[in-house]
């Protein structure tokens, strides 16, 4: 063998099994930025509503991250106790991601469809973002392509 040919890594991206599902991608969100030093997972699916709906975990340590109040709670079953908080400016980055505020919305269908009888919090801004969203693509619908001139007009030959 040459000693002059350097070998390649290559890297293989794990991530969670799909089932069979078409749009896997869809399934997984996380920000592109890390959040207090650690990579955050968003799971559509996730059964579980303590801390919020939708919420995260983290990659490496398992902690768990409240989208709506960013509050942090230890790995495992505790969720009384707040081992951190997200700083405003990263929370504010998380909640004007479009990406995120899609996720949030695939994820509280997911669970109210699941789970009709439990009830969870969901901020006031995040509803009203979603109506004003529907509002605007219903008057886009209606857009008129033709104008009529109603008044006087002065033609000069």
């Amino acid at each position: 063998m040459d000693k002059n040919i350097t070998r390649k890594r290559t890297w293989k991206r794990v991530g969670l099994k799909s089932s069979g599902k078409k749009g896997f991608n869809s399934w997984l969100y996380s920000p592109r930025e890390q959040l207090q030093n650690c990579i955050w997972i968003f799971i559509l699916g996730d059964p579980d509503d303590i801390p919020s709906v939708p919420h995260a975990h983290a990659k490496e340590k398992g902690y768990r991250l409240d989208a709506w109040t960013g509050d942090i709670y230890p790995a495992g079953n505790e969720r009384n106790r707040t081992i951190g908080k997200l700083r405003r400016k990263e929370l504010k980055k998380l909640h004007s991601d479009p990406d995120f505020i899609k996720f949030a919305k695939k994820q509280i269908e997911w669970y109210r469809t699941e789970n009709p009888n439990i009830k969870f919090y969901i901020p006031e801004w995040f509803n009203l973002k979603n109506k004003q969203s529907r509002l605007v693509l219903k008057n886009n619908k209606n857009t008129i392509n033709e104008y009529s001139f109603i008044g006087k007009a002065i033609i000069n030959r």
